[in-house]
């Protein structure tokens, strides 16, 4: 697997993660075992944009980063990082859990192997 396929995979994750925030907050949400409130709503609506912008980045830097993809692989690797810590802290804590918590556990945890083990080719 390559480096650059990593990037796309991320990008596509990133996307389904933005529409099911952004465009389906409701279900989205109770599926992490939150009690929905409209300002929740509005919050999930701002972190699938977010997560939409993260999707662009990522598959925009296989033209912009050039020789330095595999600096930006371990970038996104380090910051992949930091969200497998908070999703756990999160699911350890109660704080969340079912499907959309412990999917985005696991394809995090595997995005971030792959972008460390690609990086370093």
């Amino acid at each position: 697997m390559s480096l650059k396929l990593v990037f796309r995979i991320f990008a596509v994750v990133q996307l389904i993660n933005a529409l099911g925030f952004g465009l389906f907050s409701n279900t989205f949400l109770e599926m992490a075992g939150f009690t929905v409130t409209d300002s929740l709503i509005t919050l999930s609506q701002a972190m699938g944009t977010a997560l939409l912008g993260f999707g662009v980045i990522a598959w925009r830097s296989l033209d912009i980063a050039g020789d330095s993809l595999s600096a930006y692989g371990q970038v996104f690797g380090i910051v992949n990082s930091l969200f497998v810590l908070l999703i756990g802290y999160h699911i350890l804590s109660g704080q969340i859990a079912g499907p959309t918590a412990y999917g985005n556990m696991v394809a995090t945890i595997v995005l971030a192997a792959l972008f460390f083990t690609q990086s370093k080719k």
